[in-house]
């Protein structure tokens, strides 16, 4: 018996670890509910049922962890992004932005 416990406790707490990581690793825009502060109450407050309720009900479909992205954005043919120059850096945002603010809009359209 105190082994089944055991168990069901360690489940429990990887539960919890994951619902957590998932939750501050998860952008602000992708969180469906309430927001991201009150998932922290509520999987802190309630481990078990706060964990299942936000892999259940608050992240986006089909997410896991996020992935963290690089702080620097990835080479662009053989020139890197350090040596563009300030127009051709502020072109290529800018089309990085529509890009993303695109795949937000089919995200929202999708859930």
């Amino acid at each position: 018996m105190a082994r089944v416990e055991l168990v069901l406790g360690i489940v429990v707490l990887l539960l919890w670890v994951y619902a957590l990581v998932s939750l501050v690793l998860t952008p602000e825009h992708e969180v469906r509910g309430v927001p991201k502060w009150a998932w922290l109450v509520l999987i802190v407050l309630l481990p078990l049922l706060g964990a299942v309720l936000w892999i259940g009900v608050g992240r986006s479909r089909g997410a896991g962890i996020p992935r963290l992205r690089s702080a620097a954005p990835p080479p662009v043919g053989p020139r890197t992004y350090q040596a563009m120059t300030a127009d051709e850096r502020i072109r290529r945002l800018e089309e990085d932005l529509a890009r993303l603010e695109q795949e937000g809009r089919e995200g929202e359209a999708r859930a």
